[in-house]
């Protein structure tokens, strides 16, 4: 009995099987042209897709060599304008205003930092230590009324890092000690109350600390004037 009833269930699962093959062979056949385009379609859309990484990678990869290849001013100044957007901008525009500083060309250099503190790809450490660099290049200017403006601006700047923050407020104290020591004075107990978490921060604070009690001290000029204690 067992085995009558095992043949009839094989016949019917093999029934079942066939059915449903007899079924998707019908439905192929009626759908074999729309099966055969979208197979095509996705190997023509993989191809593309490789095609445009292929472009793009083979693009970053001459603009790299590009950038690397350039020896001096002009021809980075070239690669930089053939391959503008490119992966590397930001790092040859940064060698660039080396270059540009080094053959006192400070006004170009000051250009190319705007663009560089532009740059969407840029982050706030980028930005805040392209504000600084500019800083400098007034200095080495000799236009000190406006590096220590520009210092004291950056110092303030919550959107930059600490470490940035707290050397542009070193700067901005070392310039204005000797013309404006109340200015120092607050530029740098401002800095002062800033937490470093980093050793380069935690070395820019000192700095500041440093200057602040030299200032205090008249070893950098006249002495600020002694804030008037608040009555109880």
């Amino acid at each position: 009995m067992d085995n009558e009833k095992n043949k009839q269930m094989n016949a019917e699962m093999s029934a079942a099987l066939f059915s449903e093959r007899e079924r998707f062979e019908m439905l192929f056949a009626e759908h074999w042209k729309k099966v055969a385009v979208a197979g095509v379609l996705i190997a023509l859309v993989t191809a593309l897709a490789f095609m445009a990484w292929s472009f793009a990678n083979r693009t970053a990869t001459r603009a790299a060599h590009a950038f690397a290849d350039a020896a001096d001013i002009p021809a980075l100044e070239k690669a930089l304008a053939e391959n503008k957007g490119k992966k590397g901008t930001l790092a040859a525009r940064r060698r660039l205003v080396q270059l540009y500083v080094d053959a006192k060309k400070y006004d170009e250099a000051k250009k190319t930092l705007k663009l560089i503190a532009a740059d969407p790809e840029a982050d706030s450490e980028l930005r805040g230590s392209a504000a600084v660099t500019e800083a400098l290049i007034l200095e080495l200017q000799g236009k000190n009324k406006e590096a220590a403006a520009a210092f004291a601006k950056t110092a303030k700047d919550a959107n930059f890092s600490v470490t940035v923050r707290l050397e542009a407020a070193a700067a901005a104290g070392r310039l204005l000690a000797p013309v404006d020591p109340d200015g120092a004075a607050a530029v740098l107990e401002q800095a002062a109350k800033l937490s470093a978490a980093t050793q380069r921060a935690n070395q820019a604070l000192d700095a500041v600390k440093e200057l602040k009690l030299a200032l205090d001290n008249g070893e950098l000029g006249p002495k600020p004037k002694a804030k008037a204690k608040k009555a109880k």
